[in-house]
């Protein structure tokens, strides 16, 4: 056997339990294929010293039986064997950080040494780093005895380092490094740990020391994941000042931050890395970490300050960017001021990061646009007044954090809580906006179970639990309660196996046939091969799997269904605006979507807060809140060939909105909105008499897919 296949066996005679061959492909860094041609050459080894072979249980995984494992393990020495194949943009990412974060000269052999590869693939690796970095302005250099070295600009080799740091996270994230690497030293020898050991594991001690020192001085809390990720950055910016690699701060940037209280914590901070260390951080470093310090999200900040015009500009485009969420959305924030200070607490951090282009990898970015692409497509739309104050283009990362917010406020308000429902805690380590979002999901997922609350990482650890069972972002140390680690962003697959799982502690499922996917993604893979693994787990999964609880999230109406042809109607004129919200609302009246209630609640709204449902040139969607007479989700729509006036304001177009909660008519809106940008198709359902013209538009529109991307 090679070391790979010596390392698939160890895992089997170190393990207690079943082990998937899915969770060993994951750990070793290979394919699933890969594994079990490993399994054949250990069962062959197996026969030829006439042992049993491994054992697999569906639905369970892999296993030796306990007098086999005794006797291998009495006779062979295995504590030594790890395996990890390295990807070659993990090995990218690793060259680079060594190079940079070494206080030694870093060589060819060292490469090669660190990754067990060839002479030929080091070299393709440091290649392809050129290559990359040519972008950045940075250059690899090398020298007989100073080995390479990072040329360029300090600022962009700090950048580009952070940049390739978020490329190797743990899959745990970063909380846990240090334990991982002190138990390295001590016990056997785990090759994937083999690239962290750069780290300085007293100096990621102090810094986490410091900056909890730091939390508590200036009464903020950090949150979990951002905590962690600057331990390291702060770890890896200490070692480049031991090497006199210094950052330079431009002079006006300066006054500004000089009179924060980042920037004293920061002044605390280095002092006290400067005595612990015995070494001297210049006065420009002090700055530059205080930028970090500026661009950390947080949980809470007791006194979130920005100074004279920065605090008002920056208040006044929350504002702003809440009020057009309103209008786009059609949707009103039963407390709006609760939701502009959560913002507020979430923008200040944004705005440093933007304005000093500290790039945070934002890991869920993807899921948000393809789980919530409605809600992201209208924040997209608001964020100019984000990006007019800081004159910079805002990047889908940075878009994707605040669509986090919107997300969750949209389902979180007026909830009740029943006292005798069973009891869930949420543990997330990525924040206020992704806590509420993940908070929200569950709330319309696993609607019989009270949400005591949502806590960090670190508050968890020192709390007393009374819960029945825990949802959480990250694995979590054990304390007796189930644990479900789920992603922070849900999508369909996440949901019905959350379901699946939380069903199975309440309900007696004897009666109910549990298929799982893993089991028979597994015994395909031994006798097939499989094309596309993930496609085929998605239709499994849709093969097996239809709960009730997720078909709303499927699908969301579009505008044809919304809008029949049968509630169009036309008038010549009408005497008021009053009246055209009335006319245009008899059909979804007769046909039982709405009640009389509901079309006054409108006329309030518009009377009260000005004509602000004039979303277009001569159109108008009147709207008021669901809880205002709204029995089903629908549309109707009145065309006036005389223009009526609205409060200053002409128009000829009114499309009655009434939604069930403030999710189900956004996919129908966008797709209205879509429509109403362009001019031609715009003009023609505006003038026409005919019902089947603008039947066709609505159907045409009614198959757009939203383009995120735009």
């Amino acid at each position: 056997m090679d070391q790979r296949s010596m390392a698939v066996f160890n895992q089997l005679l170190q393990r207690d339990s079943y082990i998937s061959v899915q969770e060993l492909a994951e750990k070793l860094n290979v394919s699933r294929r890969t594994i079990y041609n490993d399994l054949d050459k250990i069962n062959d080894w197996l026969k030829d010293h006439d042992l049993p072979e491994i054992q697999q249980v569906r639905a369970q995984g892999l296993y030796l039986d306990e007098l086999t494992k005794k006797e291998i393990l009495n006779s062979y020495s295995f504590s030594e064997i790890s395996y990890y194949e390295f990807s070659p943009d993990e090995r990218k990412a690793w060259i680079y950080i060594h190079i940079v974060g070494q206080n030694k000269p870093y060589f060819l052999e060292d490469v090669r040494e660190l990754f067990q590869v060839s002479r030929n693939t080091a070299l393709d690796d440091i290649k392809r780093l050129k290559n990359d970095l040519a972008a950045y302005r940075l250059q690899v250099t090398t020298e007989r005895k100073s080995g390479y070295q990072i040329i360029g600009n300090e600022d962009d080799i700090r950048r580009v380092l952070i940049y390739f740091l978020s490329q190797v996270i743990p899959k745990e994230g970063w909380y846990g490094l240090t334990a991982d690497l002190e138990n390295a030293t001590k016990g056997r020898k785990d090759r994937a740990l083999e690239p962290y050991k750069i780290f300085d594991v007293p100096l990621l001690n102090l810094l986490r020391k410091l900056l909890n020192d730091y939390e508590q001085r200036y009464m903020i809390e950090l949150t979990d994941d951002i905590l962690n990720s600057i331990v390291v950055w702060f770890h890896f910016f200490i070692k480049r000042i031991m090497q006199q690699a210094f950052v330079e701060v431009d002079s006006i940037e300066k006054e500004i931050i000089w009179e924060t209280d980042e920037y004293v914590g920061a002044d605390f901070l280095c002092n006290s890395i400067s005595e612990s260390l015995n070494m001297q951080i210049p006065a420009n470093e002090i700055y530059y970490f205080a930028m970090y310090l500026l661009s950390a999200k947080v949980n809470y900040n007791s006194s979130p300050k920005l100074k004279g015009e920065e605090k008002k500009a920056l208040r006044n485009v929350v504002e702003k960017m809440v009020a057009d969420f309103q209008l786009y959305a059609a949707i009103e924030f039963q407390n709006p001021e609760q939701m502009i200070q959560n913002l507020l607490l979430h923008l200040k951090p944004a705005y440093y990061r933007i304005k000093y282009g500290i790039d945070v990898e934002n890991t869920l970015r993807e899921s948000v646009m393809n789980n919530y692409p409605e809600v992201f497509h209208i924040t997209k739309k608001v964020v100019h007044h984000f990006e007019d104050v800081i004159g910079k283009r805002i990047n889908d990362n940075e878009v994707a954090f605040i669509t986090m917010h919107f997300g969750g406020w949209l389902r979180k308000e007026g909830v009740t809580l029943d006292k005798t429902r069973k009891k869930m805690l949420i543990v997330c380590t990525n924040g206020l906006g992704t806590s509420r979002l993940l908070e929200s999901q569950l709330e319309g997922l696993i609607s019989d179970v009270q949400i005591v609350g949502v806590t960090s990482l670190r508050d968890y650890e020192k709390m007393a639990l009374n819960v029945h069972f825990i949802v959480s972002t990250i694995p979590l140390p054990d304390k007796g309660v189930p644990v479900f680690v789920v992603n922070p962003v849900l999508n369909n697959e996440d949901k019905e196996q959350l379901l699946k799982r939380v069903n199975s502690l309440f309900e007696n499922s004897s009666k109910q046939q549990i298929y799982s996917v893993d089991t028979v993604m597994d015994i395909v893979g031994r006798y097939a091969k499989i094309e596309d693994s993930e496609a085929l787990s998605k239709e499994l999964r849709r093969y097996f799997y239809s709960p009730k609880n997720t078909e709303t999230e499927m699908m969301k109406p579009n505008l044809s269904e919304l809008l029949p042809e049968e509630r169009i109607s036309f008038k010549k004129q009408i005497s008021s605006w009053e009246e055209a919200v009335r006319y245009a609302s008899m059909p979804l009246l007769k046909e039982g979507f709405i009640n009389e209630n509901y079309i006054e609640k409108m006329i309030q709204n518009i009377i009260k807060l000005g004509p602000y449902v004039v979303i277009s040139d001569n159109f108008t969607l009147p709207h008021a809140n669901p809880e205002d007479g709204v029995l089903k989700t629908g549309m109707s729509m009145l065309l006036l060939e005389n223009p009526v006036d609205m409060l200053g304001k002409k128009v000829s177009a009114f499309v009655i909105l009434a939604s069930r909660d403030n999710e189900q008519h956004l996919r129908a809106l966008q797709q209205l909105t879509k429509l109403l940008t362009d001019k031609e198709h715009k003009k023609i359902m505006m003038s026409t008499t005919d019902r089947s013209r603008i039947l066709s538009l609505i159907q045409a529109y009614s198959t757009t897919q939203i383009n995120n991307k735009e």
